[in-house]
């Protein structure tokens, strides 16, 4: 009878103790030294995101008063038991448009092109389809998202090669001209805000014209080279696997790098935690003229608003935040920049894990840890 009795104990208790771990966020691998109140503030914040079941991994910069601050979490690719660190190569996808951005300004400044001139200047062929009622997109239009060139042009999906989960890997310039020719404008251009990674695609054509050059050799040139982002890059066939972040789909399975050959512009970039920080510090300073003058606003309010292919916000004590954030079909990634408070914030993923929560946690964070030290 005792020996009965004890084996229920034991029983009920394995059961216990199952449903308590079972209770428990999953253990992730860290480099955070969670010796500081920074360490312990992110730790909490970054254990919550990895409560979606989707995260894979994780690496944050913060941005102090010029100061970085780096933590990597979970693994470079589900199961592999690699965490991330400072050099770990991301998507960053969209947030490429703010580079391509700042080559128009550039471009401005060289005086190869000019902002409220018509597209159609720069384009070959005829589209007399790309203006409403007498007004034309203007360059900046492309820039801040109110042109009325559809986010994706149809021919992206018709094509018989079309793959969902590489959707752009053999879309050519051709191809993009040709959607450029069947589009209708339903709408004055300049007036409305409806996001466009096609407009920012034809923008990048325009660039690559203007310069006789690839857009990887003017950012390059313009970004890469002088603020020491020497691992910011398109080609990764050198890059060891073991640097790289794969992307991951909803069950954490791997999935294709996105290939965006022909129209780079959009969203194109691969970069690292450590190269990113250099990015925040050359936009927060806006000593390069061709910086400063890629977050002039030219939609919108201070508040909420765009430059060229930066958005504008503006926080609860009156700083402004410039950022542009990223997605591909299994990574993702944000950047905030407060030039004001010489601070900022990136996050890179690998994996479709909403990092949304995360960003707004941070970025309070930050403003918490600043004002502590003025």
């Amino acid at each position: 009878m005792s020996q009965h009795f004890s084996l229920i104990l034991l029983i009920l208790a394995f059961c216990l103790n199952s449903l308590a771990c079972a209770g428990q966020s999953r253990s992730v691998a860290s480099d955070n030294p969670l010796s500081s109140r920074l360490d312990s503030l992110v730790d909490k914040s970054v254990q919550r995101y990895f409560q979606d079941k989707r995260a894979v991994g994780l690496s944050i910069a913060l941005v102090q008063n010029g100061k970085p601050y780096f933590y990597n979490y979970g693994e470079t690719r589900t199961g592999n038991g690699q965490r991330p660190n400072n050099r770990t190569i991301y998507e960053i996808g969209s947030m490429t448009k703010s580079f391509t951005g700042i080559i128009l300004a550039r471009a401005v400044l060289d005086k190869k092109i000019n902002l409220e001139d018509d597209i159609r200047k720069y384009l070959k062929g005829t589209f007399p389809n790309l203006s409403y009622k007498g007004t034309p997109i203007r360059i900046k239009d492309l820039a801040n998202h109110t042109s009325r060139i559809t986010r994706i042009f149809p021919n992206m999906w018709e094509r018989p090669t079309y793959d969902s989960l590489n959707p752009l890997h053999d879309y050519t310039c051709a191809l993009l001209y040709e959607g450029l020719h069947q589009m209708k404008m339903d709408t004055l251009p300049g007036k409305i805000y409806s996001y466009s990674n096609m407009a920012v695609a034809l923008l990048g054509t325009i660039l690559e014209d203007a310069y006789g050059q690839d857009y990887f050799s003017l950012v390059s040139k313009n970004i890469l080279n002088p603020y020491q982002m020497r691992e910011t890059r398109i080609n990764i066939a050198s890059v060891s696997p073991s640097r790289i972040a794969w992307p991951h789909n909803a069950q954490r399975q791997p999935v294709s790098l996105w290939d965006l050959g022909e129209v780079p512009a959009m969203g194109v970039l691969r970069s690292t935690s450590a190269d990113l920080v250099n990015y925040i510090n050359a936009n927060n300073a806006e000593t390069d003229p061709a910086i400063k003058f890629s977050h002039q606003r030219t939609f919108g309010t201070d508040q909420e608003g765009m430059a060229l292919n930066w958005f504008i916000h503006s926080s609860p004590k009156g700083y402004r935040i410039l950022e542009h954030s990223g997605g591909t079909g299994g990574s993702r990634s944000s950047l905030d920049c407060f030039p004001q408070l010489n601070s900022g914030l990136v996050i890179l993923t690998n994996s479709l894990a909403n990092r949304n929560d995360l960003e707004k946690e941070l970025i309070a964070i930050l403003a918490e840890q600043v004002k502590g030290s003025e």
